[in-house]
């Protein structure tokens, strides 16, 4: 709708350079005043028209730069903001996430692409989600420790080694099997056994052995729900109490509304070049 008035206004101009061309050689042969009066009109008449013309090549350009802007800068923004959200919603808070295509866009021209109080933002969420990832990275170290001595604890194993969890089941007439990854299991409150089958359907028949590897280097299979229930919950309720654990999931949190507000601004600007 913008765009459509801006051309009728145009249009209205260059109409109005030309009447007034037109009216400056009436008013020379009303008035006899020979060529003066002609070529005050014909003055007055090409520089509307002049004006006209400059104000909508500049339109052009503008709007030229900024679909090279949408094209170059915030559609690759849009797409890691995606990538991001997918990340900190799956509930796997122990992992590194970091805002690379802002780092990379940082040293080079395509930093200055971006409006000042724009470019300030997106600074500040670069720094927030480093330092997401720092206190992952500090909770999935707090995480192993939780196991180690959970491991001691229940099944009487001092390990160095983050025991496995194999798990086996049929998916209709075939024998599958799977290993979880312990830590992500237990960050993620998503039992090895379920972690395992996740997305699957027609399941059956699931079997968990814990295998676990002593300070010797000997291998111990467990295969006792119990103790393992008992394990795992133990770890799920150092989890939760940890400050650590705390601290992360109330950044997930915070970070992923911070992603939203910015997704929505980046929307409208790539939305903005055809609105001009």
């Amino acid at each position: 709708m913008n765009g459509v008035l801006m051309d009728v206004q145009e249009n209205i101009g260059i109409f109005l350079g030309s009447l007034a061309t037109a009216l400056g050689i009436i008013l020379g042969f009303i008035f006899q005043s020979g060529v003066l009066n002609t070529l005050v009109g014909v003055a007055i008449g090409a520089g509307i028209t002049y004006y006209v013309q400059t104000k909508t090549q500049n339109r052009a350009w503008k709007r030229e730069y900024s679909v090279k802007i949408a094209e170059v800068v915030y559609g690759a923004l849009f797409k890691e903001f995606k990538s991001i959200v997918q990340k900190l919603s799956e509930r796997y808070p122990i992992y590194q996430t970091s805002f690379d295509t802002w780092k990379e866009f940082q040293q080079d021209h395509r930093y200055f692409m971006v409006d000042e109080s724009f470019r300030e933002k997106l600074d500040l969420f670069a720094e927030q989600l480093d330092d997401y990832s720092k206190a992952a990275v500090k909770l999935g170290a707090e995480i192993r420790n939780i196991i180690y001595e959970e491991t001691e604890r229940v099944f009487g194993v001092k390990t160095s080694q983050i025991p496995r969890p194999e798990i086996t089941y049929m998916k209709k007439y075939t024998h599958c099997s799977n290993t979880p990854d312990l830590v992500q299991c237990v960050a993620s409150e998503i039992t090895p056994m379920d972690f395992a089958t996740r997305g699957e359907t027609d399941v059956s028949d699931e079997k968990l052995t814990f295998i676990m590897t002593s300070l010797e280097g000997h291998q111990i299979h467990s295969h006792d729900l119990p103790i393992f229930d008992k394990f795992w919950q133990s770890c799920l309720n150092r989890m939760k109490e940890n400050n650590t654990f705390k601290d992360v999931i109330s950044k997930n949190l915070k970070i992923i509304i911070i992603v939203a507000g910015l997704a929505s601004e980046i929307t409208e600007r790539i939305e903005k070049p055809w609105k001009i």
